[in-house]
């Protein structure tokens, strides 16, 4: 299944608080990519579209539900989003969710 998710398709509202404290500022970043669920082997691939990054992670939307601990690898051409990624937290948003991941050995 390829399920497809454009950036600018999703309206939400900030689900940071002014009082949520971060270890990294975060920067607004949109970039459409692709990601397997872990383990490899898995070989379903899925649209998903960035929507900040940090040093030490970033939001994205995706059309499935992921499970919180669950490993996810993504591919992308920009540099700095390819590589495995833990999910966080996740919440429903309209029709898809968006997910708050730490990356691991992002490149």
């Amino acid at each position: 299944m390829n399920s497809h998710l454009a950036i600018g398709s999703v309206k939400g509202g900030n689900m940071w608080s002014s009082e949520e404290k971060r270890k990294h500022l975060r920067y607004s970043y949109q970039a459409n990519i692709q990601y397997m669920v872990n383990p490899p082997g898995a070989d379903e691939i899925y649209q998903g579209a960035v929507v900040n990054v940090s040093n030490s992670g970033m939001s994205l939307f995706v059309t499935k539900p992921l499970d919180i601990g669950q490993e996810i690898t993504i591919r992308s051409n920009l540099p700095n989003l390819a590589g495995t990624a833990i999910v966080r937290w996740i919440k429903q948003v309209g029709g898809c969710y968006k997910v708050g991941a730490e990356c691991n050995d992002m490149k």
